[in-house]
């Protein structure tokens, strides 16, 4: 049976960055080694060929070397050539939407420009349709649905009708309780069962509708309600605060349809649990000028860093999406914009937690990802060890982690 071990504060104190440059070196050798067979053929931000990518430019920029620069350059310019070809999907997520984000991303801070300004029109117009198609089947979801092509465009800072019909969307499909002066948005929460219900996790619900209203609202788009929705959407999500001293956490990952909760303890982790919520307050405080929803998004964070053992967290694994990566990226990036040492103890804590999950000898640079049929090698930035190389090396470099806005974390 896989055992987790966690390490005490005392090792922490003790860090190696040895230890830790090596790692992130054996990670860079596989996925530079991996991108040299060609044969990716899913291009996505999360999922695919442009998280690798993502990768390989802040190792290259860090840690200067010909062969490294070379497969780069190359690599980046065989994925623009296809993925204009090829690539029909239009989510965040898997296709389109997020690939389209992270070249702006990338213009932005000077990592990389590519050229596709013959194929944009073609490429904005298509994932409008695609998003239209979500809006008539009431799919929200940022990483799978409408809510993607949303944050594309207030990163691109054009097309302000497309926000203007997602926020119509968004007041049309809420379920209003005027009494509570609260929304929310119904969706399937049980994938299996097919059970509907009310999502408040960062991945699939309401934490990302409120991250994505709180950039809305800070763009200065459309004023008066989007601060409507967002107001009434945060309502939701404190309503359904639990007794921490009691229950050992903050939230339910998600509501049934008749507004009760499943009883299981939620996780610690980026995708479901209490660290959406929390940052989600903090994020929505900001943009709303609301210290009470600030003090709140940070108590639940402050808390939170007190997580640690596996029974408290559910915490299997390395990657961002439900591993300890994940949890250090967003402890870290409560530490840049606090200074408190707890989350920067918070972080040191997880970088060691993704460190010691290393020790597979047939994994990619001793790692696997733990799913429901079992363990498995993947290459991928949510998951998998392009994500885990990512946030050891902002660690390792103490750089400014800016790339963590594609999680919805800045």
């Amino acid at each position: 049976m896989f055992k987790i071990l966690f390490l005490s504060l005392a090792l922490l104190k003790k860090f190696n960055m040895k230890n830790l440059k090596q790692k992130v070196d054996q990670i860079a050798e596989c996925v530079f080694s991996e991108v040299q067979k060609m044969q990716g053929q899913t291009y996505g931000l999360y999922a695919g060929e442009f998280g690798k990518l993502l990768f390989m430019l802040y190792y290259s920029r860090h840690f200067k070397n010909n062969d490294h620069t070379l497969a780069t350059d190359n690599y980046t310019e065989r994925l623009v050539r296809q993925f204009v070809e090829r690539e029909k999907i239009h989510t965040f997520c898997s296709g389109l939407s997020g690939i389209l984000y992270l070249f702006d991303f990338l213009r932005d801070n000077q990592l990389l420009n590519p050229d596709i300004s013959k194929s944009q029109p073609f490429l904005d117009n298509y994932i409008v349709s695609k998003m239209r198609e979500d809006i008539s089947r009431r799919h929200f979801d940022f990483m799978h649905g409408a809510l993607g092509v949303g944050l594309y465009f207030l990163k691109r800072k054009t097309n302000p009708e497309i926000i203007r019909e997602l926020v119509d969307f968004l007041y049309r499909t809420a379920e209003k309780d005027v009494s509570n002066k609260t929304f929310r948005w119904e969706s399937v929460v049980h994938y299996e069962k097919k059970l509907p219900g009310y999502n408040l996790a960062l991945s699939h619900g309401v934490s990302s509708i409120i991250i994505f209203l709180s950039r809305v609202v800070k763009s200065g788009l459309f004023d008066e309600q989007s601060r409507e929705l967002l107001t009434g959407a945060v309502n939701f999500v404190l309503l359904q605060q639990k007794d921490f001293s009691q229950s050992g956490y903050f939230f339910p990952s998600y509501l049934y349809k008749d507004a009760t909760d499943t009883g299981s303890k939620s996780r610690l982790a980026w995708c479901y649990g209490d660290l959406g919520p929390g940052i989600a307050l903090w994020q929505a405080g900001k943009a709303m000028r609301n210290k009470e929803w600030e003090e709140k998004g940070l108590e639940i964070l402050l808390q939170s860093t007190q997580r640690r053992t596996y029974n408290e967290t559910f915490v299997g694994d390395a990657g961002i999406c439900h591993g300890s990566a994940g949890v250090a990226m967003l402890f870290r990036r409560m530490f840049l914009d606090t200074k408190r040492d707890e989350f920067s103890d918070a972080t040191a804590y997880w970088i060691n937690s993704a460190l010691s999950f290393s020790r597979f000898e047939d994994g990619l640079a001793g790692y696997k990802t733990r799913e429901k049929d079992g363990w498995k090698c993947d290459y991928s930035l949510l998951g998998g060890i392009a994500g885990i190389g990512l946030v050891l090396l902002s660690y390792l470099v103490d750089d400014e982690q800016k790339w963590d806005e594609c999680f919805l974390l800045s």
